[in-house]
């Protein structure tokens, strides 16, 4: 009898032992199980959001993304965006770079945040039926067969776009009574991660849904957890491709819908260069003007004074306007 009580309690102690040493973040991944994790759970497509089992990387609430068009390259489709880091004020600097993705992926990625960021606003999202052509579809239309899939408009937009093929190679321009519904705004700085409407009453509005009690009751860690949940930008970094100087050109060609935050424009480093060179050369042109005018005949120095103090100059105010109106160019 003694020695069954001595075994009972080692084993007792030993199992006390164990569960303390567990890994503190797998106790607290499992009691995080609630979270809206990018990958997570998502209805569209599993395999689309395997690479992100929750990840603590990436602070995506940092992070601004911006779609700037929608462009077809070699018969494919690809939405064209930038992605901003931390302090970009309004996606007006710190740009991490400009990508492309499939226009297919994109807009599943970009459907699933809408519907994260509306439950926080305590709207529904609803429901994207262009969703269902994100891959090549067969459908009827007027007793005729076609393929549709969604794709890009030639004004830089989405459209549901009509093929004679089951590849969806050949494109026809027929109408196949398809619209698209994902009203996607090109141009705009997204926030990567959108917060509630009112953190503190989380459980006053989670009657009825168990996904948001969960969330009620996890309040005291959410903030931290919630700053790194992003379906839209966890998924364009994972499946993002480079942009380079043709895609830019294409994206840069016209606008699409609105505009971004901030309409400031910014020279980016070709303008920069050209700017400086041009204010080089104005400088050096307006140096040697001067050092001509020294060599100018006495009656046309005072000619050229006196038509110059009738609109109110001297000669001394030439240069220093000169400079003022090129430092005004390079720093607006």
């Amino acid at each position: 009898m003694k020695a069954s009580l001595v075994l009972t309690s080692i084993l007792g102690a030993f199992t006390l032992v164990e569960a303390s040493s567990q890994d503190p973040m797998t106790a607290d991944m499992k009691h995080q199980s609630h979270r809206i994790l990018s990958g997570s759970e998502d209805s569209y497509d599993d395999d689309f959001w395997a690479y992100d089992n929750g990840s603590y990387n990436t602070v995506w609430s940092d992070f601004n993304l911006s779609a700037r068009k929608c462009v077809t390259m070699n018969k494919k489709h690809y939405i064209v965006f930038e992605l901003f880091g931390r302090n970009n004020k309004g996606c007006s600097r710190k740009k991490k770079g400009t990508y492309t993705m499939d226009v297919g992926k994109f807009a599943k990625a970009y459907v699933a945040q809408k519907k994260i960021d509306y439950k926080y606003m305590g709207k529904d999202y609803g429901d994207a039926d262009s969703l269902d052509y994100v891959d090549c579809t067969l459908v009827e239309y007027n007793g005729n067969n076609y393929y549709a899939k969604l794709g890009c408009s030639s004004q830089g937009g989405l459209k549901i776009l009509a093929y004679s093929d089951a590849y969806c190679a050949t494109e026809v321009n027929a109408n196949i009574g398809l619209y698209n519904d994902i009203k996607l705004s090109f141009n705009y700085c997204n926030d990567c991660v959108t917060w509630p409407v009112n953190n503190d009453d989380d459980a006053a509005n989670a009657e009825g849904d168990d996904a948001a009690q969960d969330d009620a009751e996890g309040d005291d860690n959410f903030e931290y957890y919630h700053q790194f949940d992003s379906k839209l930008c966890s998924a364009a970094d994972y499946y993002k491709s480079s942009c380079g100087w043709g895609c830019k050109r294409m994206a840069n060609k016209g606008t699409s819908s609105s505009s971004y935050s901030s309409s400031r424009k910014y020279w980016n480093g070709l303008e920069k260069f050209f700017l400086l060179f041009w204010s080089v050369a104005a400088v050096g042109l307006i140096w040697v003007v001067l050092k001509q005018r020294r060599m100018m005949s006495r009656e046309d120095a005072i000619v050229e004074e006196a038509t110059m103090n009738g609109v109110g100059l001297r000669k001394r105010h030439i240069f220093p306007i000169a400079l003022g109106i090129i430092f005004f160019i390079i720093f607006s």
